[in-house]
């Protein structure tokens, strides 16, 4: 057999073999299943939060890969999908950590806590690997959803509004001096001069825009496969304005949105690639995950005293550094809630997804929107001086309880599924975008379900823009 067969081979093994979208694979879900109730099985013979989370790290790592691995062999277009996203999302943001050393997690939460944390992260994996099959695996007929192809002009006037609208709120407070741009970007957390009130009001509106940010990374993954077809100044407008986006994704030491910047770049660029390879697709996933992680570990370092002062004292050789990798630590602080809810205090209920849905307008045009949660997730936990996260398995929790945490992964397990239809190898480029911008809510919402209306706006203003422009 010759080279040329070979490369023919794997080209052809990691091409689509059907029509149909992205979907899980039986089998990969009950092995995925079933490390998930080896790891309840395992943790319970550890005696320290630290080996607890270690112990059931391990199985569902093991058994998730080997899952993917499974779903791999209908074709590597197969594991571009948003359900995918979502497991590895809760998975990063409770038990990855514990897969490498933890000496400081024992001081912070205690067993009976950390097994409360542990089982509703366990029941939050299998109810989105379960619900991924509630939903049939058929080409989205929507005809809102069938997004015809868009000119290369149109992309790069797309590109370039989405751009000035996302950061309009920003140069707006300094004036449109780009110098001053770049210093706010350089001090520490929530400093910049264009943050916005607490309840805010009429200039609100523009912070909003702020959204139309998220556009420019997959649409400049589209505008690489498609850099023959544009002039020179084009792609290096294109190129500065990308490069100013993960500036600031990076500056702002939120590593979500910084992460969610780098994979939705990937998934523009991977998901309209005209010929699939195994190389092409395996260096840049590499790279992606070098690049977030790396700038993961120093956006912790640096988030609260500024880019700038991280580099002029030079903190990144500090012997203070962290020599582990850790994330948030949200299995201690998901723990507490278990112990709170529901002896000290009621559950939500219809609360949690009032909020969700009204978080996202203006208060503008609603008057009577609430602040908040009539109780929130500090007050619960008995946190005072600082922010609690605790995923959207936390928020289920507060929700329903037990009924809350499975409810909810079931839904979103079902809305990934739904969400990977769109993702037809037929499909224009234009529509792939707008994949790859859900795809990023969907991963998003992980770490809150409140941002879910919120982080689906752009999508819908993609979808709008589409339907009611000639553009081709």
């Amino acid at each position: 057999m010759t080279w040329t067969d070979y490369s023919i081979e794997v080209t052809d093994y990691f091409e689509p073999k059907t029509y149909y979208p992205p979907a899980p694979v039986m089998a990969g879900t009950v092995c995925l299943l079933l490390g998930v109730f080896l790891a309840y099985s395992s943790y319970q013979a550890e005696d320290t939060p630290a080996t607890m989370a270690r112990a059931a790290a391990i199985p569902v790592g093991i058994s998730f890969a080997v899952s993917v691995f499974l779903d791999s062999r209908k074709g590597l277009w197969n594991l571009f999908r948003t359900d995918l996203l979502c497991i590895v999302g809760i998975y990063a943001l409770t038990l990855a950590e514990f897969l490498f050393p933890q000496k400081d997690f024992n001081q912070m939460t205690t067993v009976p806590l950390t097994a409360g944390a542990i089982n509703m992260t366990l029941l939050g994996v299998a109810g989105l690997a379960i619900g991924r099959h509630l939903v049939s695996p058929r080409p989205m007929r929507s005809r809102w959803l069938q997004l015809q192809e868009i000119s290369n002009k149109g992309l790069f006037n797309v590109y370039v509004i989405s751009a000035f609208l996302g950061l309009l709120h920003m140069l707006l407070s300094v004036d449109f001096d780009p110098v001053a741009l770049i210093e706010g970007m350089l001090g520490p957390r929530f400093s910049e001069p264009w943050l916005r009130g607490r309840l805010g009001g009429w200039d609100s509106l523009l912070t909003e825009l702020g959204l139309m940010r998220y556009i420019i990374p997959p649409l400049a993954g589209v505008m690489w496969n498609r850099r023959r077809s544009y002039a020179v100044w084009q792609l290096l407008v294109a190129g500065a304005i990308f490069a100013l986006i993960l500036f600031h994704g990076f500056s702002g030491g939120t590593r979500n949105i910084f992460i969610a910047y780098i994979a939705t770049f990937l998934m523009g660029y991977l998901l309209t690639l005209p010929r699939i390879k195994f190389w092409g697709i395996v260096i840049p996933i590499l790279l992606a995950v070098l690049i977030s992680g790396y700038g993961s570990y120093h956006m912790l370092e640096f988030r609260t005293m500024g880019l700038r002062k991280y580099i002029e004292t030079q903190a990144y050789n500090s012997e203070s550094r962290r020599d582990t990798l850790a994330v948030d630590y949200n299995l201690s602080s998901m723990g507490p809630l278990v112990e709170a809810l529901p002896a000290n205090h009621p559950f939500l209920g219809m609360e949690i997804v009032t909020w969700s849905l009204v978080r996202p307008i203006p208060r503008v045009f609603f008057p009577g929107k609430p602040e908040g949660l009539s109780v929130s997730i500090e007050e619960i936990v008995g946190a005072e001086g600082w922010t609690v996260a605790t995923t959207y398995l936390g928020e289920g929790y507060m929700m329903a309880g037990w009924f809350g945490v499975i409810g909810v992964s079931l839904f979103f397990g079902a809305l990934a599924a739904w969400w990977n239809r769109m993702a037809m190898r037929e499909q224009s480029d234009y529509a792939l975008v707008v994949y790859a911008l859900g795809f990023f809510a969907a991963g998003i919402t992980m770490r809150s379900m409140f941002w879910l209306t919120t982080a689906i706006l752009p999508v819908i203003a993609l979808i709008v823009f589409r339907n009611f422009t000639s553009d081709r």
